[in-house]
């Protein structure tokens, strides 16, 4: 029988917040409401465009809608969203496929390509003279190093942190524990946040002790940690794109323009990452950072004269 162990997990609660910028606060402003998703990238992202729109636009505020992402994409189509900066819609298919096909909801594409994702562990476990796993290469060997890897509430058990509460991609951690007959040797760890998450592997890590479960790039963990992708647990590469519900069309054609252009990389994610976490910025600091510093990424996505209002603003 599976053995789901919850980590952290409080009730999932959907609210909103307001960080407008000064002068923007007239209440005939259109308001774009974006998906605040529970990791940083995404956190950063939506604030990126947020500042664009409340400086470099007329017209426009931002809120943000806090969950995870099967509501959002739901918020997205029934319209209580109006933008997903990363949808990672590849975990959740047929979700997005319902989406797209009634019409709803409109994908813009790319945020940023192909973010790997899958099943990882510490290199130190597997490689090196003092290799507790040196055979260690693929899902198929976990049995035989599951006590390794002992679950600090069944220690007659293995840990594999399969993934998130909320998250698409636990059905397919899931489909592994069957596909790898991992149910006899492991128990399966469900993490209620993003950061839970985190935590196990940078706790493991600190102490080079073993440690396998679920991460994806771009984060600031995996751009700092040096970790290994098991193979055959190798997700398909996600799709990271932009979606937004239909009404967007009409009332912030201006805005959708510039989602249209809007592209960033992997690397691109991992420096604003990596400086957020060696600064201890909230997503906001990191998203005025990145306007700083990359002005030749954003530069691409608006007009000369919206360039003009928000490099005029970055001076103030």
């Amino acid at each position: 029988m599976k053995k789901a162990i919850i980590i952290a997990l409080s009730l999932l609660t959907i609210f909103s917040f307001s960080l407008t910028a000064e002068g923007q606060q007239d209440s005939g402003a259109t308001t774009i409401i974006f998906g605040d998703v529970s990791w940083d990238s995404v956190q950063v992202h939506n604030r990126i465009m947020a500042y664009i729109i409340e400086n470099g636009l007329e017209g426009y505020k931002a809120d943000f809608i806090a969950g995870d992402t099967v509501p959002i994409i739901n918020g997205i189509i029934q319209g209580d969203i109006d933008v997903d900066m990363e949808s990672w819609h590849s975990n959740v298919p047929e979700i997005y496929k319902k989406g797209i096909d009634s019409g709803d909801m409109v994908d813009l594409g790319k945020n940023m390509p192909d973010a790997p994702q899958g099943w990882w562990v510490p290199r130190y476990l597997v490689e090196g003279p003092d290799a507790q796993a040196p055979d260690l290469k693929s899902v198929s060997d976990l049995p035989k190093y599951a006590h390794l890897f002992k679950d600090p509430e069944d220690p007659s058990k293995g840990i594999v942190y399969a993934g998130v509460a909320g998250w698409g991609q636990l059905a397919t951690g899931e489909e592994y524990f069957d596909k790898y007959n991992l149910h006899d040797a492991f128990n399966m760890g469900v993490a209620g946040s993003g950061t839970a998450l985190a935590g196990t592997m940078v706790g493991a890590y600190k102490k080079k002790e073993a440690w396998v479960g679920y991460y994806w790039a771009p984060t600031a963990v995996l751009g700092k940690l040096d970790m290994v992708r098991l193979k055959g647990s190798e997700y398909p590469a996600a799709n990271v794109n932009i979606l937004v519900n239909k009404s967007m069309l009409d009332k912030a054609p201006e805005v959708v323009e510039i989602l249209k252009k809007y592209s960033t990389t992997v690397a691109d994610n991992n420096q604003f990452l990596a400086k957020m976490d060696d600064e201890g910025w909230d997503s906001a600091q990191a998203a005025e950072w990145f306007m700083k510093n990359k002005e030749d990424v954003w530069s691409q996505w608006v007009n000369d004269e919206v360039a003009a209002r928000i490099k005029a603003s970055l001076q103030e």
